[in-house]
């Protein structure tokens, strides 16, 4: 033989996951030639499994048994052999079959540029991409069996439908014919290169993943039913849904194949369970499950290693802080994380001082803990940590730099006078008029807020929101209706409607009142819910929060939505409405946590 015959060869460099376990051997051919005499060297009840450029394939962690046979650039023959007719080998990848094709004036073909694959295995499931599948532009293949015996098929030969190619023969494509028609030859180019463009906008191509995970169910699309069921950036071990495009799975850096088979069944559970339709794999799995690794990967909350919960602080929040923390401590110990609170009273790095840690789940509220600056010392310290960076961080603590980048992007949010002490009250009352709510710009859960319906309340709140010692603002009064809506990895999940007799959610109504009443659902329509969702998540992403966070809306007497503020770092109490709404999207409290703390291993 020609080839290389490779033993006990690592697959997870040949996989577009790159992921994957050993093969008893690996054989890449020299040639068509070469490979056609392998083939009849191996015994006839020898499995065999082919392999091109590793997409739409998972190999698990036990590897293969048996031989894998390694077409990539190997079989590449590809020549016009008929005027509309192109001849084009397994092994030669589908996006180069598609330009070939246009150069050779022929249409039809475009888009197998957006397949990521070679032709052998888009025959083999019948790929398709942007509307196209590729039987659908196959006249004839030529394929090989276990003696080494070649023959000439036809699309006749098989049962061709969706994502699917059966035959009761063992054999393998070699080669296909391609029928096609003639065309512009500078037209399709472009179609080619917008095909190209449109996946590398929607599609995370700078990740390793397979491609699309999980066929579209008729009539619907299974990205819209993933990313509905709030499983966009859902990840387990290394594996994570993608938030670019939930029917892709990528491999963020350390993943198994247990930690993706185990997400794929997650994914296909969660949609079950909450969309009520069943997602059926477009990847195939193969292989051995390597059992230890397995039951290591699923949920492992050693992944995290040892994790401080930071809570306290010095600021106003420090009270709903230390809640918040005692909650999300006791949870982590439940879902056996080796978990340590700390009660930072001071300095940060005092609080750490001594202490070996992993990472941290900061649930330290207000200045010190969400302005970037607890996330400015344990990026110093090299320490991973939940939420949102450093910048982002700083700019969603100060309320009026948030509505400044809001406005600049077009978001709605009310009209704001700035007040530097009582020479600017004339001017803020011909500017804004009355009622108007007076805040300390940097102070969260309504500390230091105050209605104002006349000159000297306007006073009195002037004064209370300066002890704050921080800038403070007099904001617009909105009349309506009060939403918020949780931020958890770049999905918005439901909409919580605020109701309150006191003048405002203030923190009496946050924290203490029996009174205040939670919807949610919200009572809204579809069409509703998911304008408010999608403001939401637009407001969180123009100011760079990550992981999780909390969008405060209105929506005002004249059906205008009014954005307030965010918080990068919201409560976890028994009245805090993240975990209100996690639990109406079906994620416990626990759950919501562990997912958290997940975004700290980015």
């Amino acid at each position: 033989m020609k080839g290389r015959l490779l033993l006990n060869e690592n697959l997870a460099r040949y996989t577009s996951w790159r992921v994957g376990g050993a093969a008893d051997q690996l054989y890449i051919p020299f040639d068509r030639d070469d490979l056609c005499e392998f083939v009849k060297s191996l015994p006839v009840s020898e499995p065999v499994l082919w392999l091109g450029l590793g997409s739409n394939l998972l190999i698990r962690d036990g590897g293969i048994r048996g031989t894998v046979i390694n077409t990539k650039g190997r079989l590449k023959g590809m020549r016009l052999v008929e005027e509309m007719i192109v001849y084009a080998e397994a092994g030669v990848p589908c996006a180069h079959v598609a330009r070939f094709c246009s150069e050779q004036g022929l249409v039809g073909a475009e888009f197998l540029a957006g397949i990521p694959g070679t032709m052998g295995g888009a025959l083999k499931m019948n790929a398709g991409a942007f509307g196209g599948e590729t039987w659908g532009v196959v006249s004839q293949v030529e394929t090989i069996d276990a003696l080494g015996e070649l023959s000439v098929r036809y699309p006749s030969d098989y049962e061709i439908s969706y994502r699917s190619v059966k035959t009761e023969r063992v054999e393998w494509f070699l080669s296909c014919h391609l029928r096609l028609q003639k065309g512009d030859i500078v037209a399709s180019q472009q179609k080619i290169k917008g095909l190209l463009e449109k996946r590398a906008q929607t599609q995370p191509t700078n990740q390793p993943s397979c491609g699309s995970v999980f066929k579209n169910p008729e009539g619907d699309f299974a990205a819209r039913l993933i990313e509905k069921s709030g499983l966009k950036g859902y990840s387990i071990g290394g594996a994570s849904v993608s938030e670019k495009h939930a029917n892709f799975i990528v491999n963020t850096g350390n993943s198994t194949a247990a930690d993706i088979e185990q997400l794929i069944a997650y994914v296909q559970k969660k949609v079950k369970e909450q969309q009520g339709v069943e997602l059926h794999t477009e990847v195939c799995m193969v292989g051995e499950v390597d059992v230890v690794r397995h039951r290591v990967s699923f949920r492992n909350p050693e992944k995290f290693g040892r994790v401080a919960v930071l809570m306290g602080g010095s600021a106003a929040e420090r009270a709903v802080s230390l809640r918040s923390g005692e909650a999300v401590y006791q949870a982590l110990l439940r879902k056996g994380i080796d978990a340590i609170a700390i009660d930072v009273k001071g300095s940060p790095i005092q609080a750490l001082s001594g202490v070996h840690v992993d990472r941290v789940f900061n649930v330290i509220h207000g200045r010190g803990g969400e302005d970037g600056v607890i996330q400015g010392v344990l990026e110093v310290l090299g320490i991973p940590y939940t939420g949102s960076r450093v910048l982002a961080s700083a700019l969603t603590m100060d309320k009026l730099k948030t509505k400044l980048c809001w406005k600049g992007y077009g978001l709605v949010t009310p009209k704001w006078f700035l007040l530097k002490d009582e020479n600017d009250l004339d001017a803020c009352i011909e500017a804004l008029g009355f009622p108007v709510i007076v805040k300390p710009a940097q102070e969260g859960s309504s500390i230091g807020m105050s209605k104002a319906n006349s000159r000297e309340e306007l006073q009195k709140a002037l004064k209370v929101a300066l002890d704050y010692r921080c800038d403070v603002y007099a904001e617009s009064w909105v009349t309506g209706k009060e939403y918020t809506v949780a931020i958890l990895n770049d999905t918005a999940l439901p909409v919580i409607r605020l109701e309150t007799p006191n003048s405002f959610y203030d923190y009496e109504a946050k924290y203490n009142a029996t009174t205040t009443q939670y919807h949610c659902p919200a009572g809204l329509s579809e069409e509703q819910e998911q304008f408010i969702r999608n403001v939401a998540l637009t407001a969180s992403k123009v100011v760079g929060a990550k992981g999780w966070a909390r969008v405060d809306i209105f929506i005002d007497a004249t059906g205008q939505y009014q954005l307030i503020e965010i918080n990068t770092v919201p409560g976890m109490t028994d009245h805090s409405l993240v975990p209100m709404a996690a639990k109406q999207a079906g994620i416990d409290f626990e759950e919501l946590v562990w997912r958290v703390l997940e975004t700290s291993l980015g």
